[in-house]
């Protein structure tokens, strides 16, 4: 019984903490600020890959809970409770596109952060990157954290819209922590709008430290 309380509250917790990071995010995006950000960090983007999907569920939405008012116009209770609910969802899209813009993946002089929104961050240092290449993959699973093995290749994915477009060759197998795990890997893989850039970008950087 103690241990279903506590699990209870700490999901509890989480949801709470978690729909006020959402709005924090929309905060910060009202006023253009990115809180990670540091003056000699470089900020690579990676929300375009999700973004048609979200513009999809915020324009269907916004036609939604007009039309469904109207439909619900005989049942006063039912249609405030659906207008309050569909304003709260537009309000959490909007605020979701925002956590993936406000965080972005950033380089700077410690290293290599990789961010998705406020949930997930995963901060390689420069001495334990080999190399920063090109790789387009997709994958099967939709989870934004996957773990794929081959051979003697370890990989910590971390997908947008299914893909990664950018390697991270490790130098030797490292404790990476994500997501309140940690992952003993060789390789990461990420999501970036522009990975050319932010390969082109590493390459000085790794060039410059090592």
């Amino acid at each position: 019984m103690t241990h279903l309380l506590h699990n209870t509250w700490r999901g509890i917790r989480f949801a709470v903490l978690y729909e006020l990071r959402i709005y924090q995010s929309l905060f910060f995006w009202l006023i253009r600020r990115q809180p990670t950000r540091t003056p000699t960090s470089i900020p690579f983007a990676y929300v375009a890959s999700v973004m048609p999907a979200l513009i999809g569920f915020i324009v269907a939405s916004a036609i939604e809970v007009p039309v469904a008012h109207l439909l619900l116009t005989p049942w006063p209770p039912v249609q405030i409770g659906f207008l309050i609910v569909g304003i709260w969802g537009l309000v959490w899209m909007f605020g979701l596109g925002a956590a993936m813009t406000v965080y972005p993946h950033t380089l700077d002089d410690a290293g290599i952060h990789i961010r998705n929104g406020f949930n997930a961050r995963v901060d390689v240092p420069w001495s334990a990157v080999e190399s920063v290449t090109l790789e387009q993959r997709s994958y099967e699973k939709s989870r934004h954290v996957q773990v794929h093995e081959h051979a003697d290749t370890r990989a910590l994915c971390l997908t947008h819209a299914s893909q990664t477009t950018v390697t991270i060759t490790l130098r030797e197998p490292t404790d990476i922590g994500v997501a309140r795990r940690t992952e003993r890997v060789t390789h990461l893989r990420l999501h970036a709008d522009e990975p050319r850039d932010l390969v082109r970008s590493a390459r000085q950087w790794t060039s410059r430290v090592s």
